[in-house]
């Protein structure tokens, strides 16, 4: 079976997932498989459980409680059309039967995504597919895009440190809500993304990529900023809605921008 270094790691973390259960660890008939993380960019709202109906095997596993912007690593889940739904996180069985997002999507073998969880109107809550099949970057280098998570358009600025002034033009001009920039590739070292409204001088928020020690020897390098072959996607939220039950503290007062990693440098 011809698979890319993409899918190999997919399935690697499928089989490693599966301890303790012999029937999936030693069956090598595993099926056609895509990466899928979730993030929750829903700035009006507490946090949110995702889950696969239509199977058990292959599947999202353990994503509950996720806040808004917060998000997990991609995880392995078979490729072919999957039903979703989004349920507010609760224990209470008549808040979660309540489900917000009932959809199916159909996702590409060996390639990954994101389901970015939006409120474009407000009585439309839906998924957000997004691909995030990042470039190998050269070597020595890292590659890096910006996504608008919020629902007007923004401008974002690919800068070594969040001090630096964000001078036009920007790295990537005009991203429309919940739209995604192409990839740039840089050197490593430090980064940081800074992000203003679509034409506008003044910065909405800005975030340092992560940095990482060198491994020792045998290990594998970790995805960050100085780590060669890492490919980020840098996610830009607006601040949470006033009064509703997303977080409230001053972290959420204002728009931020959060770092997620698309490809790790052993990928």
């Amino acid at each position: 079976m011809r698979l890319s270094r993409l899918a190999t790691l997919v399935i690697a973390a499928a089989v490693a997932g599966a301890c303790g259960s012999s029937d999936n660890v030693t069956d090598p008939a595993l099926p056609p498989l895509a990466g899928v993380r979730f993030i929750n960019g829903l700035a009006d709202s507490s946090a949110v459980d995702v889950k696969m109906i239509d199977q058990i095997k292959y599947s999202f596993e353990g994503i509950q409680a996720i806040p808004f912007r917060g998000g997990t690593e991609h995880q392995p889940v078979e490729a072919k059309a999957r039903h979703i739904r989004v349920f507010p996180n609760s224990n209470v069985a008549a808040i979660t039967s309540a489900f917000m997002v009932d959809t199916t999507i159909t996702f590409a073998a060996n390639s990954r995504y994101t389901l970015l969880l939006t409120r474009e109107t407000p009585t439309h809550v839906h998924l957000v597919v997004i691909n995030d099949d990042a470039p190998t970057p050269p070597a020595g280098q890292i590659a890096v895009r910006a996504v608008n998570a919020s629902t007007g358009a923004v401008d974002a600025y690919l800068v070594t440190a969040t001090s630096d002034p964000a001078t036009p033009p920007a790295t990537a001009a005009n991203i429309g809500a919940f739209g995604a920039s192409n990839y740039v590739t840089r050197a490593t070292g430090n980064a940081a993304v800074r992000v203003t409204p679509a034409g506008s001088g003044t910065v909405a928020a800005s975030a340092a990529g992560p940095t990482t020690t060198p491994p020792l020897a045998g290990q594998l390098p970790a995805a960050a900023v100085n780590s060669a072959g890492t490919a980020f996607s840098v996610y830009y939220f607006p601040r949470s809605v006033a009064g509703t039950s997303a977080p409230q503290t001053a972290a959420f007062t204002n728009p931020a921008v959060v770092w997620f990693v698309d490809r790790v440098p052993t990928a």
